[in-house]
């Protein structure tokens, strides 16, 4: 491991040991409320719309109950963010493989040009189908899964460290995390001695 590797790991545990400490002073309400007003809120707007089966012969659902997600409410804004999502996703996966994507499809689209119409044509309807109208949305969803997995899970953290906050046990974690942050980032600077 180089050492500036080192010094960087040596500051993300400074930073995780530094919340957990502060978690002791920054009292249960506070926290709660950052875990409700805010974690479970996000989360609330990450849920997928619901699929309702109704009877034909029943009242029909209010229009806007308490239990109505956000994604119910803009379905149009919920799945063009899947697009958006999806698309900036592939943009980013190109961006890290050096442009690769892109010159795959110019490759393909080089390609179709030397075949004859009743080949290409067929071959650039699927491509256009899979790609932009399937393809973006299902990156899309593999974000949107990501993100409420994401929050899902930051929720349960908040909740065992309000669990744990009264006994000291998130102090003692938190200083043991400052601990070994503070010495990955001596042993990162006592390697990078020689390198200037």
């Amino acid at each position: 491991m180089a050492a500036y590797q080192l010094t960087m790991l040596g500051l993300v545990l400074d930073i995780i040991g530094a919340f957990l400490v502060a978690v002791e002073a920054i009292k249960l309400e506070n926290l709660r409320a950052l875990r409700e007003k805010v974690f479970r809120q996000a989360y609330r707007y990450t849920l997928s719309p619901r699929i309702r089966f109704v009877d034909s012969e029943a009242e029909p659902a209010p229009e806007h109950d308490d239990d109505t997600r956000p994604a119910e409410r803009f379905v149009g804004v919920f799945m063009a963010l899947h697009y958006l999502a999806g698309f900036v996703a592939l943009v980013l996966v190109n961006y890290l493989l050096g442009g690769r994507l892109l010159g795959w499809a110019v490759q393909g689209g080089a390609w179709l040009l030397n075949r004859p119409w009743y080949i290409a044509w067929p071959i650039l309807l699927i491509a256009f189908v899979y790609i932009v109208v399937a393809g973006f949305w299902m990156v899309g969803e593999l974000v949107h899964i990501l993100m409420t997995k994401a929050t899902a899970a930051t929720i349960r953290l908040l909740e065992v460290i309000e669990a744990r906050t009264p006994d000291g046990a998130v102090g003692i974690i938190g200083f043991l995390f400052l601990f070994a942050g503070f010495g990955c980032q001596l042993c990162g600077a006592y390697l990078g001695r020689g390198t200037r």
